[in-house]
């Protein structure tokens, strides 16, 4: 199958040859990971000029494990709250263990908002969950959930700088795997 050389590969190359949007690194003592966020909206045709659709790319590697990610989202702006932007879809998720292979189909959801504070650098708070229950699980999977919590701030323009929180969970059907949980740091690039 996919070792973690060829995933990390793929997910840098989808990066670079795709990248309208972000690239995200975040580290912390035990994990390193990679996040690429692209704007397809161009690519969909729509009546709703408000929504913004786009294709999510990660890679977490963590000492005894991986994590390979790739989704689609629908983001809008809550008009009767300013600055509020709500994203909604689903992400192919795949794992191993050395052992057992895990494939999942979490659905997403994420809120992100922009604090309305004139006097520093833009800043916003986010929440993102997700989940697949024992019906969008594969192979030697059960179930899949990951909630994670992040600040960012816009340090110059087109670079932001971030710290967060993660817990994700890969749940195989004869034992449940904390696969990584851990406050982490990074550095997202706008393009």
């Amino acid at each position: 199958m996919f070792n973690k050389k060829s995933i990390l590969i793929i997910s840098i190359l989808s990066t670079v040859l795709f990248a309208k949007d972000t690239i995200g690194f975040n580290v912390n003592s035990d994990s390193v990971e990679i996040q690429s966020h692209t704007d397809v909206t161009g690519y969909i045709q729509t009546s709703d000029e408000d929504t913004k659709f786009k294709i999510d790319t990660s890679y977490l590697n963590t000492t005894y494990s991986y994590l390979f990610g790739a989704g689609f989202t629908a983001n809008g702006n809550i008009k009767e709250l300013e600055g509020l932007e709500i994203s909604i879809g689903a992400k192919f998720v795949m794992s191993d263990n050395k052992q057992k292979s895990f494939f999942a189909i979490p659905l997403m959801a994420q809120a992100k908002y922009k604090l309305p504070i004139d006097d520093v650098p833009e800043s916003f708070i986010s929440a993102q969950l997700l989940y697949a229950p024992t019906s969008l699980s594969f192979a030697d999977a059960s179930s899949y959930s990951e909630l994670r919590v992040q600040a960012d701030v816009d340090v110059i323009e087109n670079i932001s700088i971030f710290s967060g929180y993660r817990t994700i969970d890969t749940d195989y059907k004869n034992y449940d795997k904390s696969l990584d949980k851990s406050i982490y740091g990074g550095l997202k690039l706008a393009f």
